[in-house]
């Protein structure tokens, strides 16, 4: 868990979050940063959509009319904030949310991208409830297939012995190897479990874009016995 939020933090650190107008800058310089993320047992699924100035780490863009960005045909409104920048925002009820949604982003001259994800569910096959400490643990998990630039990770949750794996599809299970469950001082574990996908975007600007899913598991508890 610990990694996983590290991770994370450096990489919005690099970021920027300096705001600009989307009519001053070269339309063909606009980068497409997309994330949808969600954890389990939550109601809803959040969307958010930034437009960044020349790449992936560039000035949050406003969009001026007529640019806009629609999400199932709804148009978005923009926000922001001291530690984000400008974005669009929506949160989507988790019921109902599974299968294809569209995304279109229009620029200040009328050109029109439209790119489209499917969001597919995520969930482990069963755990034992206990768990030896001198086997092997396969966790294996069903979801959409996953492709190599995909990947799931599981994390130790409030353990003083934390371990960290990553797995890349199209691969659907872990292995948590037994010298991990032995160097455990605790006798109960929580596993932390999340999908990361990166969905390929059919229509970009030269400057490209990025689409990422987000799907962390509610955490799973483990007895560990000798």
């Amino acid at each position: 868990m610990a990694a996983i939020l590290l991770l994370i933090a450096g990489l919005i650190a690099c970021d920027s979050t300096e705001i600009g107008e989307s009519k001053d800058v070269n339309q063909d310089k606009i980068f497409m940063d997309y994330h949808i993320s969600y954890t389990e047992g939550d109601e809803n699924i959040l969307v958010s959509l930034k437009y960044r100035f020349s790449g992936s780490a560039g000035t949050t863009l406003v969009l001026n009319e007529p640019s806009s960005v629609e999400l199932d045909g709804v148009k978005l409104k923009v926000d922001s904030s001291e530690g984000s920048g400008a974005f669009y925002e929506l949160n989507k009820n988790f019921t109902g949310f599974t299968g294809k949604h569209n995304i279109v982003f229009t620029d200040v001259n009328g050109k029109k991208f439209e790119n489209s994800f499917d969001f597919g569910s995520f969930s482990l096959n069963t755990i034992p409830a206990t768990v030896s400490r001198n086997y092997d643990l396969v966790v294996s998990y069903n979801t959409t297939p996953l492709s190599a630039s995909d990947h799931v990770e599981i994390s130790s949750i409030d353990t003083d012995s934390s371990f960290h794996y990553q797995q890349a599809g199209p691969n659907n299970s872990i292995t948590i190897p037994a010298k991990e469950f032995m160097r455990q001082k605790v006798k109960t574990l929580l596993l932390d479990c999340a999908l990361y996908r990166e969905v390929p975007l059919a229509q970009t600007t030269t400057e490209g874009g990025s689409l990422k899913i987000f799907y962390r598991l509610k955490p799973v508890k483990i007895k560990l016995q000798p």
